[in-house]
């Protein structure tokens, strides 16, 4: 199989010819360190909400990466502004800080791309006729995911006491922006959606379910009704208070499954006739643990929830620069050597 084809067979509850890799971020650290150059692969926008480099040169060094590392996904950025402070952490990454939409004033700054103009389809365009064999992902939002952001958690829960319109119309054009796009994404050939929209601590749900099930799922449900291919949803924490909720999006796959507060073991038995799982290989293994730790757990991943298909392994959250190499290593030669369905 391809790795398009692979990816889309396991969202599908299938069994490919090996459990697919798909990762949501690379960074640049780690992913230089692997490929053994330096490189870029996280690309910040123009005011226009262009990216700054090329569809193309996009998709030639993420194909890079997974001819490397034998990854199958190559991801391109399909998110509206997010209205908030930018901070440079001690290793100069930048990181989103305080929220900067307070009250109905703040309104004016959010201006976000025209989804109307063909302009700023291009580089999408660019990146699609050079996607090859990979599965081809647009990250979107759902729209909680940017609110939460732009108007900090702290605003948010404020204003749903204060001002709960603010809150409602932030969402609402946050969704009726990405439900704009969604059409357009499929039509211009991607193969797959991954929407990221946190709403979980580690401790639980960043609202309660009533609130989650009367204002945020309905809006969520808007823009998933229009997409029409397969798609993942991420929400790091513990979503299991409102999973159920979670699942009525009619998603194909959950990413990432945060092992240290959720047990994708559990939710195979339960869910993974239902529902393609999506993860779930602990950061902190990767970072602080050894080969063999990372060994006997990517095993256990394959074996377990890669029984009878419907599962994609992944980090559980993303590649980062604090993780060592050999570990990174390690998961990848399990997943070559022990991944594979038939040959």
């Amino acid at each position: 199989m391809i790795s398009r084809e692979r990816v889309l067979t396991a969202l599908k509850l299938g069994i490919p010819d090996r459990v697919p890799w798909i990762e949501g971020i690379i960074e640049d650290g780690v992913a230089s360190r692997l490929i053994g150059r330096k490189i870029s692969l996280n690309w910040s926008i123009a005011p226009n909400g262009l990216p700054v480099v090329s569809g193309e040169e996009q998709a030639e060094i993420q194909k890079e990466i997974c001819r490397t590392l034998g990854k199958d996904n190559i991801n391109y950025n399909a998110f509206a502004p997010i209205y908030a402070e930018k901070i440079i952490d001690k290793r100069g990454k930048v990181i989103v800080g305080r929220g900067l939409i307070k009250s109905w004033n703040d309104l004016k700054m959010m201006e976000f791309p025209n989804p109307k103009d063909k302009r700023f389809y291009g580089p999408a365009k660019d990146f699609i006729s050079h996607k090859e064999d990979y599965c081809a992902v647009a990250c979107i939002r759902l729209g909680i995911g940017a609110t939460v952001m732009s108007m900090g958690i702290d605003g948010f829960s404020l204003a749903l006491v204060d001002y709960p319109g603010l809150v409602e119309e932030v969402l609402t054009r946050y969704a009726n922006w990405t439900k704009e796009i969604i059409p357009i994404l499929e039509d211009i050939g991607f193969d797959i959606f991954w929407a990221f929209d946190d709403v979980a601590f580690d401790t639980g749900p960043m609202f309660s379910p009533k609130l989650y099930r009367e204002l945020i799922l309905p809006v969520s449900k808007e823009v998933a009704n229009t997409i029409s291919i397969p798609w993942i949803s991420h929400s790091d924490g513990n979503m299991n208070p409102i999973l159920e909720d979670w699942l009525t999006l009619g998603q194909n796959g959950i990413h990432p499954i945060q092992p240290d507060c959720m047990d994708i073991f559990e939710l195979k038995k339960k869910y993974g006739n239902r529902i393609c799982l999506v993860g779930n290989v602990d950061m902190n293994i990767l970072i602080n643990g050894n080969q063999e730790e990372v060994r006997a757990q990517v095993e256990r991943l394959i074996k377990e929830v890669g029984y009878n298909g419907g599962y994609i392994i992944s980090s559980s959250n993303s590649l980062t620069d604090e993780m060592k190499v050999e570990n990174v290593r390690t998961m990848i030669d399990v997943i070559q050597s022990l991944g594979w369905y038939r040959r």
